[in-house]
């Protein structure tokens, strides 16, 4: 029989995926996943993928981009700020890369040119307002605590659309050990 604790890697760095144990508590990160953008010894910083806000980026920044895109809810840090996440590379001026093909913010006029050349499409960007921040030593210990597994990055949970299975698709990513839990029930007492 495995034993999960002894085998998992409970190590957090850039270019992870951070997925809240179904249990969770707290509201803001209540079945999350969010990627990890940066993980430095100051801190970390990532962004929700599965929490679509009612706003499109013309609320937010109107004229700027030609296309309308949807809004997520990155976290509860500075919800005042936009940031977007791409698979356009170095095609963004000042693109940050974060692994798996995906980057972190850039030119946002460059966006527009992509889009009307063909070179990119709606699906290659996800943006959102605010972040999730964690301060020097705090994620690590939240992991310790197991409010939060790590997983590797794949760009498909990402970007996918179906923000209803992103969480269970990130959970059966982790194994055999943590895929009968994608299926926990909101309340733990149910089953």
């Amino acid at each position: 029989m495995k034993i999960w604790h002894k085998q998992y890697d409970f190590t957090p760095g850039s270019g992870q995926l951070l997925i809240s144990e179904p249990f969770l508590a707290d509201p803001n990160f209540r079945k999350t996943v969010i990627l990890l953008c940066e993980h430095e010894d100051e801190g970390s910083i990532g962004f929700v993928l599965n929490r679509l806000l009612a706003y499109r980026t013309d609320e937010v920044i109107p004229g700027l981009l030609d296309v309308n895109f949807p809004i997520f809810y990155g976290g509860p840090v500075e919800e005042n700020s936009l940031h977007f996440i791409h698979t356009c590379g170095n095609q963004i001026p000042h693109s940050f890369p974060i692994g798996a093909g995906l980057f972190w913010g850039g030119e946002l006029e460059a966006i527009n040119k992509l889009l009307a050349e063909g070179k990119a499409s709606m699906s290659d960007f996800k943006f959102f307002i605010g972040y999730s921040g964690w301060g020097v030593g705090q994620l690590s210990d939240e992991i310790e605590q197991k409010a939060w597994w790590l997983s590797k990055l794949d760009s498909a949970i990402v970007l996918c659309d179906d923000l209803e299975e992103i969480w269970p698709m990130a959970v059966k990513n982790m194994g055999p050990d943590f895929a009968y839990l994608a299926n926990a029930p909101e309340d733990f007492l149910w089953n």
